[in-house]
């Protein structure tokens, strides 16, 4: 067998389903924060930016399926294995791998440009960015478009890709990767910084300018994808010979790079629409522990200042007034029955100096006295505000 970079007996194919599958489900639940926030929160209907993401996320679970089927198939399972023991052989797994590659050609591109819709809405005034959003779609739908042919027509026939018994002339694999890793990832940096110079020109303070960038700076995880996609092909390159350096499990290890890198791209392009719905979730959040911390301060003062009548007796203990507790020493002032008085019902009397009134019909007068009245005791004259 021809000099391999990674060899194992057992199906590796796990490596690349299971962080493509969670990933996967959280571009979905992403999406669908998105198309809520759309709908439901800033009642906006569906733009172009919003059909982009779930076209995207589309493509990307068209290749999340392409993968399984590709296990299926022996994907994860060393070459010899795929020889001896898989029906299909590797006539199969061959054209499984083509059907990942020109899956990853279409989801790729398409979860880019969804990024880039989410900047022609959000600064749909800045004719620069319009221009550059211009552009740079442009070059990825060529990029895209490239992938697929070149993947497709790798071989000469087509067919000699997947039957190696025939004879036939195939490009260098090695050439191949790198040449759509490297724009990949150019584009991947210029999506990323595109967006800055108008957050920083907008009228608003430099925390929130801040916090703006970060939100979309967030999406700079697709770089460290696409490099990361870049540096494994290096490690696990395909080689030479009809096994071609066991790419049955060497392929594995970039591509799960790449299938992280398009989830990535998604959600990136769902974080800031997503923004709305986030301040309300918070805002009711923050208003909940307000609300309590509040309550129970006001259960607090709510002891405190109670007395709203005068009166004194030395030897009963009603409704005190904490505030004055430790200097009630004769006694405490409470409310005392006047209903019958000819002067009116004290009932309404307050201490807090608003002069409310009670405005219901057929209520009797009421006396509503004033910070300058006083209470006469036998030890002088208490301000009724010191009550």
């Amino acid at each position: 067998m021809d000099d391999v970079t990674y060899f194992s007996n057992a199906n590796v194919g796990s490596v690349l389903i299971i962080p493509h599958a969670i990933f996967s489900a959280i571009a979905t639940l992403f999406v669908g924060l998105r198309l809520y926030t759309a709908r439901y929160v800033t009642k906006n209907e569906w733009c172009t930016d919003e059909y982009g993401s779930i076209i995207a996320l589309v493509a990307n679970h068209i290749m999340l399926i392409s993968e399984g089927i590709s296990v299926s198939l022996g994907l994860g399972s060393n070459i010899v294995k795929i020889q001896t023991e898989f029906p299909g052989g590797l006539s199969s797994f061959l054209k499984s791998i083509l059907g990942i590659e020109c899956a990853y050609g279409l989801a790729c591109p398409l979860s880019k440009m969804a990024v880039l819709a989410m900047y022609y809405h959000i600064f749909s005034t800045s004719r620069l960015l319009r221009y550059c959003t211009w552009v740079m779609a442009s070059m990825m739908a060529g990029w895209g478009i490239a992938v697929v042919g070149v993947s497709i027509f790798t071989c000469t026939p087509v067919h000699g890709f997947w039957d190696k018994s025939i004879p036939s002339k195939c490009i260098d694999s090695t050439r191949f990767y790198i040449g759509i890793t490297i724009p990949n990832i150019i584009f991947d940096v210029c999506t990323v910084v595109l967006p800055v110079r108008e957050v920083w020109k907008l009228q608003m303070g430099r925390d929130k300018k801040w916090a703006l960038t970060t939100i979309f700076l967030l999406g700079g995880s697709v770089v460290l994808a696409s490099i990361a996609r870049l540096v494994l092909f290096f490690i696990y390159q395909p080689g030479s010979g009809p096994s071609g350096n066991n790419i049955s499990q060497t392929v594995l290890f970039p591509h799960t790079a790449s299938a992280i890198e398009t989830c990535l791209a998604i959600i990136g392009a769902c974080l800031p629409p997503c923004a709305p719905l986030l301040k309300r979730v918070l805002s009711r959040v923050v208003t909940t522990v307000t609300r309590d911390t509040s309550s129970g301060k006001t259960d607090d003062r709510s002891n405190f200042g109670t007395l709203v009548t005068i009166g004194k007796i030395s030897n009963r203990a009603g409704v005190t007034s904490k505030r004055h507790r430790d200097d009630d020493v004769e006694g405490s002032f409470e409310r005392l029955d006047d209903n019958g008085s000819l002067q009116g019902s004290t009932d309404g009397l307050y201490v807090d100096g608003s002069g409310r009134t009670n405005k219901k019909k057929g209520s009797r007068p009421q006396i509503h006295v004033r910070r300058e009245v006083e209470v006469e005791s036998s030890d002088g004259s208490i301000p009724l505000r010191n009550l």
